[in-house]
């Protein structure tokens, strides 16, 4: 039986045999994975702090003190942090100087580093009269940032030391224009203060007027469209007229040629009867066609211009023995 935290296992021997082996395999894998992740950091912290100190020796601090912050990320020693304060210092960044020293100072202290602590603090010293320092007020609820640098609340209106130079300062808010400046910051003796005025609301899009109607003629009227439509009509029942005409003759040719001294078979009385009702379909779409044909040329062009003011209608009307118009409403 193996006790885990508070479950317990019922093994038999080689089980627990190979379960404690695995455990312990485990166990001693971690830490060196974790050393190894640890070596590496150290390593490559290494190297950069021995680029920096080699740009520093060339003058080129600009390019030095990054390489000396990578390598306190890497591993956050002591030592590093002393010639990252100096490096900035030398590159005239003094407020970043001495707030690296005034870092080392707790670190000193924690480390039981006298030396150093006595070090960092107459660094700081000698700093604090180079100090710029600027203020930002704001009111409401906005964001603001410096040098892309998002500011805590409580920063705003305190005077916080900067670098000498030139600084960006951008608020935002939901709803408003986004406002942006800038100030050159050089002098320690003279104060520097940033007022982020009333954001403007951010004005709605509402997109562009519709273009005006287009004046003069507003198109065909409603009884010009109904007489083309008529004549449409009409076209297509001429067309069947046409069609079945041609159906009928066809088909009364061979009803003659199986009719003969008035004797008709089978076939041709078919044949005859199918070509009186293609004749009485012809008759029927000619007639018709032609009536709507006409009815719709004369609606047409008998038709004010422009589109009705009123409601009007025209129709066609066809029976058994009979083709015509329906129309109303107003035309004029």
């Amino acid at each position: 039986m193996i006790d885990v935290g508070a479950y317990r296992f019922a093994m038999s021997r080689p089980a627990r045999i190979l379960f404690a082996l695995a455990l312990g395999l485990s166990l001693a894998a971690a830490p060196r994975a974790a050393r190894a992740e640890g070596d590496e950091n150290v390593a490559a912290a290494e190297a950069l702090f021995t680029a920096g100190r080699q740009l520093v020796e060339q003058g080129k601090f600009a390019d030095a003190c990054p390489k000396f912050s990578a390598s306190y990320k890497l591993a956050p020693a002591l030592g590093t942090l002393l010639n990252l304060a100096d490096c900035y210092e030398k590159a005239g960044q003094y407020a970043s100087a001495w707030a690296r020293f005034t870092e080392a100072i707790g670190q000193s202290q924690r480390a039981g580093r006298a030396d150093r602590e006595k070090t960092a603090r107459e660094r700081a010293a000698k700093l604090e009269p180079k100090l710029s320092r600027l203020t930002i007020v704001a009111t409401g609820d906005v964001e603001v940032r410096r040098d892309g640098t998002l500011l805590d609340a409580g920063a705003l209106g305190t005077a916080v030391p900067v670098d000498p130079g030139k600084h960006v300062i951008e608020a935002r808010a939901r709803g408003k224009k986004t406002w942006t400046t800038s100030i050159d910051v050089g002098d320690p003796s003279k104060p520097y203060k940033v007022e982020v005025p009333p954001l403007e609301a951010v004005a709605e899009d509402k997109g562009k007027p519709p273009p005006p109607p287009p004046k003069g003629d507003d198109g065909w009227s409603g009884m010009k469209i109904a007489g083309a439509a008529i004549a449409g009509v009409g076209v297509v029942g001429i067309g069947v007229g046409s069609f079945f005409g041609v159906q009928t003759f066809s088909k009364w040719s061979d009803a003659q040629a199986r009719c003969k001294n008035g004797e008709c078979d089978r076939a041709g009385f078919e044949a005859a009867a199918s070509a009186r009702d293609s004749g009485n379909v012809s008759t029927v779409g000619f007639i018709a066609g032609g009536v709507l044909l006409a009815g719709g040329a004369a609606l047409f062009f008998l038709a004010p211009s422009g589109k009705d003011k009123a409601g009007s209608y025209v129709a066609p009307s066809v029976g058994d023995r009979q083709a015509g118009l329906v129309a109303g409403g107003r035309f004029w």
